[in-house]
């Protein structure tokens, strides 16, 4: 992909733009929700001067249960927002992801397998129907909101196994929205559509998942000084890299299945010239 590093930031360039902007949108608003009207309690001051005073009495702390850890029910439910959020922006991304599969494949509806140097076999161009889509879309919604915590999990405590495998358990919802495969088939070709082409993936996935930790911290810096900045700031930076990372995804499908394992054919050969 000519140009792919910056091509991945052109959130706006999909179909008329306008599906772009009201995902968008959604997920600044949906961002912005956890500043300016958080469900629960956001106050855990509580929380940390008794894990400080924990930490210096360390009898205390192996000895303590959950019922005296001063966190109430509406910090549980701040906690849960934020996670919830975090989930969304997550779908976003898988929802700009399998859209932009289906707009590139009506694009390139006319194309022959050869056209630019590409195999492009005809039954890859076919574009899923808009009831298909979302029917899968819902299914994906519900897959990754049992698989969301686990992943959480790895994410903290694994994060070299994430980024390892990154690569291609990203490719699943799009096998999966692209309508290429079956819901169970995909945890199949997720692994096998990626060949030849793993370390370029990791290469630009990790490039965007350090921009967003980047983001985090300056998000993080901001919030000491000019919080007002960091609250519209923060949910900016995240929105614009989950649709860029679902662009990402998106795009690298379609050259994966014109260009299976990166290698380019000969077009003469393929049109029997």
């Amino acid at each position: 992909m000519n140009n792919s590093i910056f091509d991945i930031f052109r959130i706006d360039h999909l179909g008329k733009r306008i599906f772009s902007k009201i995902i968008f949108t959604f997920g600044l608003l949906v961002g912005i929700s956890v500043y300016f009207y958080p469900l629960g309690d956001p106050d855990f001051s509580a929380l940390l001067i008794w894990a400080e005073n924990a930490m210096e009495d360390v009898d205390y702390l192996m000895n303590a249960t959950i019922s005296d850890i001063p966190i109430t029910m509406g910090n549980i439910i701040y906690i849960l927002h934020v996670t919830a959020v975090d989930f969304i922006l997550i779908m976003c991304s898988i929802v700009y992801a399998g859209v932009y599969i289906r707009q590139y494949r009506l694009d390139h509806a006319d194309n022959r397998p050869g056209d630019s140097g590409y195999l492009i076999p005809p039954r890859f161009l076919i574009p899923s129907g808009i009831g298909k889509l979302v029917l899968r879309m819902v299914i994906v919604f519900c897959f990754s909101l049992v698989i969301f915590i686990p992943a959480a999990f790895t994410l903290l405590y694994l994060f070299l196994v994430f980024i390892i495998i990154l690569p291609c358990i990203s490719m699943f919802p799009a096998c999966y929205l692209s309508g290429d495969t079956g819901f169970f088939g995909s945890f199949v070709e997720m692994v096998r559509v990626t060949k030849g082409y793993y370390l370029v993936n990791a290469r630009n996935m990790t490039l965007i998942v350090c921009l967003l930790f980047a983001g985090r911290w300056i998000t993080s810096f901001l919030m000491s000084f000019v919080p007002s900045a960091a609250y519209i700031i923060g949910p900016l930076i995240d929105i614009f890299l989950a649709l860029s990372f679902g662009r990402y995804v998106g795009k690298v499908y379609c050259r994966m299945r014109e260009i299976p394992g990166g290698f380019r054919y000969d077009v003469t050969k393929l049109h029997g010239v």
